[in-house]
């Protein structure tokens, strides 16, 4: 009985040595993980094809004060900004994005202490718009085969094929070009490229190549070729600023002038007659002058109003019978003789480029809309809204193509600003 109780108390020994040992080991609680300061961006929401919707939340234990944004139109771009929002706001609407296929939004976040706080970056493309690189100055246009011509603030040349929609070649000339011009020598296309050095460079237009080069000793600001003479504006003094050279010899046949640079229109059906606008003079001046088919000159003369109606030498495009011209926003009409004769009906809009069918005056205007005008009554006919604002539009067959800025330019009666982005738009008449 006795050694029976000695093993009872020794198992409650063990026992409680046993539990006391249990009782020695660490419990680890688990504690709570605070949370990773963060603004989370989510997608973009598209409201329409001018409007962006940006959502996002907040992680950690910051108070925001406020939220700003950033956009950026490239992935190398300079960052824009919009307005901010206060810190209890977490929708954004961006209901003017720019045209362009690419944007970046980023949003910083200011707490209540002080500190800033970014959220990814989210990124919205559209690759159905395609910007072309190089801001122009001018543009034309080759019917025959779709290409267009583009010539930049750069002085680069860019040839862009309409029915493939692709630039197929582009050229840097290394100076600053004036108003070029496409013409047929020897049963060739070639583009004659006016410099600031003095020297008309001739390209061939299939591959922007260069193919020969004619020395009219100082700044040229216009070429026309006509009946295989090439004639330049200078910036020679004004009795010999407007030079005639023979294009196969490359020797000067005649010298003229009234004025210091200019732009000149071959009038149609002359031999070798010239609406002239002067470039440099505010008003501008406006001559014509008379060549025979070989080159020497004949006679010239100014219109009587020295200012009292609208030019504009970037917006001047010669009609195609021969009996005058179109010029500046108000689409001012002047006859072969150079009288004012009145002006399209363009309403509100300002007319930014002229070109023409057989029927009709095409003008692109600066309310993304392309007019169309009765060529002999200057009745409009039609109206073309476009998605951006024409620069230059061409008639090609039964279509128009515009060189159209993204962004509305500045124009006005004797200026318009180079586009910064442009596309091309081809529409049905």
């Amino acid at each position: 009985m006795y050694i029976k109780k000695i093993g009872f108390l020794s198992f409650l020994f063990t026992l409680f040595i046993s539990c006391s040992s249990d009782s020695d080991e660490v419990i680890i609680v688990p504690q709570p993980v605070t949370p990773e300061e963060k603004i989370i961006l989510k997608e973009v929401v598209v409201v329409d094809e001018n409007t962006l919707k940006l959502e996002w939340t907040t992680t950690g234990k910051n108070t925001y004060q406020s939220f700003q944004f950033s956009r950026k139109t490239s992935e190398n771009g300079t960052e824009g900004s919009l307005n901010q929002e206060t810190g209890n706001t977490f929708v954004k609407i961006d209901n003017n994005i720019p045209y362009t296929p690419y944007l970046d939004y980023q949003i910083t976040g200011y707490t209540t202490n002080g500190q800033s706080v970014k959220s990814n970056i989210v990124t919205y493309k559209r690759p159905g718009i395609k910007l072309l690189n190089i801001r122009p100055t001018d543009a034309l246009f080759d019917s025959d085969n779709g290409n267009m011509f583009i010539f930049g603030d750069n002085g680069n040349i860019m040839k862009y094929d309409v029915t493939s929609g692709s630039v197929v070649k582009e050229i840097s000339t290394g100076a600053t070009l004036g108003y070029s011009f496409l013409g047929t020598f020897g049963g060739q296309k070639e583009l004659y490229v006016p410099r600031n050095d003095g020297w008309v460079y001739i390209y061939n237009t299939s591959d922007l190549s260069l193919k020969d080069q004619i020395n009219f000793g100082s700044s040229v600001t216009s070429v026309v070729l006509a009946n295989d003479k090439l004639y330049g504006t200078t910036g020679d003094i004004s009795n010999v600023s407007l030079k005639c050279f023979d294009r196969a010899t490359k020797q000067l046949v005649s010298t003229n002038g009234n004025y210091q640079y200019g732009r000149i229109k071959k009038v149609a059906n002359t031999n070798s007659s010239f609406f002239y606008i002067t470039t440099n003079v505010g008003p501008p001046n406006l001559i014509r002058f008379n060549y025979n088919a070989d080159g020497t000159f004949v006679n010239r003369f100014e219109d009587k109003y020295h200012g009292d109606h609208p030019l504009n030498d970037k917006i001047f495009e010669a009609l195609p019978g021969g009996n005058g011209f179109l010029t500046a926003i108000e689409g001012a009409i002047y006859d072969s003789n150079l009288v004012f004769t009145g002006n399209l009906p363009r309403g509100n809009s300002g007319l930014t480029s002229f070109d023409f069918d057989t029927s009709n005056i095409i003008a692109g205007t600066d309310k993304k809309s392309i007019e169309l005008y009765n060529l002999n009554s200057y009745a409009k006919v039609n109206s073309i809204n476009t998605e951006r604002y024409p620069f230059k539009v061409f008639s090609y067959g039964n279509k128009i193509v515009s060189l159209s800025s993204t962004n509305a330019f500045a124009i006005n009666n004797y200026y318009l600003d180079p586009p910064v982005n442009v596309i091309v738009e081809i529409l049905n008449k």
